[in-house]
């Protein structure tokens, strides 16, 4: 052999060496939900280090076994607006008893889908869209194991969507004869005979301060999401807390009630989901822990763990014991 095919050849195995060398570095991990030890009361970090580029990983749904997982990532670089600025939508399941690494799924090429959500019996995919130029809800369906076409709504709503057992789909939508920036309101869409009828808005006791992004349970009997600019928020102005409202023997909606310290932080808490075994809640938060910025001098190394941290304050997925939702259920619904 010459010596030029010689070296080509020893260049090849080295790509390939190197490439195997990356992809073995996503740990091996076995189990429902990406392996992970399932929380306590209290709310910890989901999959440290896994999921997060840097950015924020803005929301997260997964299949009713829990061996499949979707979710949005916003790049680091949004303020100012950068070539970094992009929302993906990262998919992962288990292959051959193993998590396979979260890739971007192959329906969202421009990069305009956002906020993906599992239906409860796990055939469909929900998620956001900007395609057009304004928010559209599409859908995909398994074919063969993997999800393809995707197929839009018939309804112009905005991307914040949740679909209970019976197809009924809860979302916001911004109400145009209101000014200001609370002006976005909690609606549902009945599904009946293959189509979603016109939306409804729900009650006052859920709307009288505005709503965002919402969980409705698989039976309906609660729903949880977001608000900001609530007197009653633990934060500041525009920093969201989660609240819960449920659903009476009346099929009324008590007061929605804000979920508590035990749950919200005066930093960002927001985009719930309940995982269908209804065993965790999760959600998105960019809390803090860390009291002070350290005192120097400081060698670089420590600078950027303490920058780079899992509470750095961009937003992570957070999830807890989903026993904190009946320990807010009225005595009277219990």
């Amino acid at each position: 052999m010459s010596r030029k095919p010689a070296v080509f050849l020893t260049i090849i195995l080295l790509l390939i060496q190197m490439r195997c060398s990356y992809q073995e570095k996503f740990p091996v991990l076995k189990g429902p939900y990406l392996g992970q030890k399932p929380p306590g009361m209290v709310p910890e970090l989901f999959a440290p280090d896994l999921l997060s580029v840097g950015g924020d990983e803005a929301n997260i749904t997964f299949t009713p076994d829990g061996m499949e997982c979707c979710y949005t990532l916003w790049t680091p670089g949004w303020y100012p607006e950068s070539p970094f600025q992009q929302n993906l939508i990262f998919y992962s399941r288990m292959e051959n008893g193993r998590w396979t690494e979260p890739k971007e799924f192959p329906f969202n090429p421009d990069r305009k889908e956002i906020y993906p959500f599992f239906s409860p019996d796990g055939k469909r995919l929900y998620f956001g869209s900007r395609r057009s130029g304004s928010g559209r809800i599409m859908f995909v369906e398994k074919s063969a194991g993997e999800w393809r076409d995707p197929k839009e709504i018939n309804l112009q709503i905005f991307q914040f969507i949740s679909v209970a057992s019976n197809g009924n789909m809860y979302f916001i939508a911004e109400d145009p004869e209101i000014e200001g920036p609370y002006n976005y309101f909690m609606h549902k869409s009945c599904y009946k005979n293959g189509e979603y009828l016109s939306p409804e808005r729900l009650s006052d006791a859920i709307n009288d301060e505005g709503c965002f992004r919402p969980f409705i349970a698989p039976d309906e009997s609660y729903i949880i999401f977001d608000r900001d600019g609530s007197d009653n928020n633990m934060g500041k102005e525009r920093e969201e807390d989660l609240y819960i409202s449920f659903r009476d023997k009346n099929g009324e909606w008590t007061k929605a009630k804000n979920m508590g310290p035990g749950m919200n932080t005066k930093y960002r808490d927001k985009r719930p989901f309940v995982s269908f075994d209804g065993k965790y809640l999760f959600f998105a938060s960019s809390r803090i822990e860390t009291k002070e910025f350290p005192k120097g001098p400081m060698i670089l190394s420590e600078l950027k763990q303490f920058v780079h941290g899992p509470t750095d304050g961009t937003e992570h997925i957070y999830w807890v014991d989903a026993k904190v939702i009946d320990e807010l259920k009225p005595d009277h619904l219990k």
